[in-house]
């Protein structure tokens, strides 16, 4: 009883974590979105400035210069790969040509040649578009320029901030005691704030509008909602359906396998992480070859059923990460004794347990350890 309270402690406590920590990131979030608009400050005022009297350039309006193009191009080996122009002011040495970025070709790019004259449109001496007859294409700004980058942080930390917190309501809600099956529902929301934080934060950074971006974010919240559930309840069903899976395999020889042997007996011990089948009686070792430091399982280790691994159990990790872990369920007296395996190994373990057992003499109903789901 007091090991099965301490691993809901355990939960219980781990729940408290993710709420302390997920209500951290949505205030943090929440300070990162109010610096949004400071941040987009720049960008309304440009947008609401008349335009310079021809031939004049002031900061409070937007100038319009005429430029030649000497030359275009892309950075093909940048990871943020941008189309740019080069351009001189009328009657500049070939010194004073300076470059005009994109944040990708656009109708401006595409259509300019080398001599095209083209109108640069200028706010504080920041090139903001250029336009080459009906056309007309935005600069690139650098992001610290705009909302963009807290923008992005603010989503990342909203996102996973909110999910964090879905996790922590959730385990109020419905909490998990030790002995539960691991629930698949708890996850969804944290899931599901990692996806929309880990797709929102690259598109609002690296793109060319931040509420662009924002808007984005927002509508891929709903299918990631949908994949995040469906991940989940595929991620414990599976679990639940490896057990139902594992037949019995009789040893045929000496062999080595990854297993973990936990219960209140003597030849439990940390470190022990290896079983040695096919030679005698199933025997616990920390030595991957099986030779030295040998703990042998009892001849009165009787089997009692195949299942998932519970809450509250040790963990267990499989020799492959596409296993899942599987538990047979053991009793030796009146103790409980846990073999935890991988899929894969869970039949020969299984295989020689029984084998042991019937050396013994001790019959086992193959119903108590085959379930049906």
């Amino acid at each position: 009883m007091g090991e099965r309270s301490g691993a809901s402690d355990d939960w219980a406590v781990k729940a408290r974590r993710f709420g302390r920590a997920g209500l951290f990131l949505v205030l943090a979030g929440a300070v990162l979105f109010a610096l949004v608009p400071l941040a987009e400050a720049d960008n309304r005022a440009y947008a609401a400035a008349p335009d310079c009297p021809a031939g004049t350039r002031a900061d409070t309006c937007r100038a319009a210069v005429t430029e030649t193009v000497t030359a275009k191009g892309r950075d093909s080996d940048d990871r943020n790969a941008r189309s740019y122009l080069r351009l001189r002011a009328a009657g500049a040495p070939a010194a004073d040509d300076h470059r005009v970025e994109f944040t990708d070709p656009g109708p401006v790019h595409d259509a300019v040649r080398r001599g095209d004259r083209v109108t640069v449109t200028y706010w504080k001496d920041q090139v903001r578009a250029v336009r080459f007859g009906d056309r007309t294409q935005q600069a690139a700004l650098s992001r610290v320029h705009d909302g963009r980058l807290p923008g992005a942080f603010a989503v990342a930390a909203l996102a996973g901030g909110l999910g964090a917190l879905s996790f922590w309501a959730r385990s109020r809600r419905r909490p998990v005691r030790a002995g539960d099956r691991y629930p698949w529902g708890h996850t969804v929301g944290f899931v599901t704030g990692l996806l929309v934080a880990c797709a929102g934060f690259p598109v609002v950074l690296l793109g060319s509008d931040v509420w662009a971006g924002l808007r984005f974010t927002a509508g891929a919240v709903v299918p990631a909602l949908l994949f995040s559930v469906l991940v989940c309840w595929w991620s414990v069903r599976r679990g639940r359906r490896g057990p139902a899976r594992v037949v019995p395999v009789p040893p045929a020889g000496r062999r080595v396998l990854r297993a973990v042997v936990h219960g209140d007996v003597p030849y439990s011990r940390p470190g022990y992480d290896c079983l040695v089948i096919g030679d005698g009686p199933p025997t616990a070792t920390p030595d991957p070859t099986g030779k030295v430091a040998l703990a042998p399982l009892p001849a009165t280790l009787t089997v009692r059923r195949v299942r998932e691994l519970l809450v509250g159990e040790p963990p267990f990790v499989p020799p492959s990460r596409r296993e899942t872990p599987v538990v047979v369920e053991c009793a030796d007296g009146d103790r409980t004794v846990l073999v935890l395996a991988g899929e894969n190994d869970a039949p020969r373990v299984l295989g020689a347990l029984l084998a042991a057992a019937a050396a013994a003499g001790t019959d086992t109903d193959a119903g108590d350890y085959l379930p049906s789901d």
